[in-house]
């Protein structure tokens, strides 16, 4: 009985020794199937790859929210010169109206 019991445990620990070696190639590679990618690296490529989409997502909105602020910046630019240039029209046509009247009384006068 005592013979079988080590053949028993020696059949066991083989088993476990062939069942972690599968583990270990399919995690980090197999030295015979190189050609196959091993889990732990397509891991690490997919981290990668959204690490670089997170990236260019965030630099397309800072993009996008500096192309907003500029367009809002023009566009209160644009309202400011216009209100400036409204007023001016204003004023040089309420001095015309006025020049007008001063020469007609200058006019009246001679």
């Amino acid at each position: 009985m005592k013979q079988e019991q080590p053949d028993e445990c020696y059949k066991h620990h083989m088993l476990l020794k062939k069942m972690l070696d599968e583990m270990h190639d399919f995690l980090f590679g197999d030295l015979k199937h190189t050609n196959d990618v091993s889990f732990v690296s397509k891991v690490n490529l997919m981290f990668q790859e959204l690490n670089f989409i997170k990236h260019i997502l965030i630099g397309s909105i800072t993009a996008i929210l500096a192309g907003c602020l500029f367009i809002g910046r023009q566009l209160y630019c644009i309202e400011e010169t216009s209100k400036n240039l409204n007023s001016y029209m204003e004023n040089s046509k309420t001095m015309e109206i006025k020049l007008a009247q001063i020469e007609e009384k200058i006019k009246g006068i001679k």
